[in-house]
């Protein structure tokens, strides 16, 4: 794979959900839930793939695909109020 390499398996669903938004409804197509009850899931992308028995290198490589073109992580969204 040519590019930066922005997902692996110990990228947390919080750095996921915080820099890479636009990678949750594709992840959501796979079964693979970012958030649950309002809440950013606990834990890294690679140890769902794993508990789920899916192809961990196929959905690496899309993911990073997806973030190549959409040009990285996005500027931070989080507000500390």
């Amino acid at each position: 794979m040519s590019g930066n390499v922005y997902i692996n398996e110990n990228t947390s669903f919080e750095k996921i959900a915080e820099y890479f938004p636009y990678l949750i409804q594709p992840l959501l197509e796979k079964g693979i839930k970012v958030i649950v009850c309002g809440d950013v899931k606990w834990g890294t992308i690679g140890e769902e793939i794993e508990k789920m028995g899916l192809k961990k290198e196929d959905i690496l490589k899309e993911l990073n695909e997806i973030a190549q073109k959409n040009g990285g992580p996005v500027r931070s969204l989080k507000l500390d109020l």
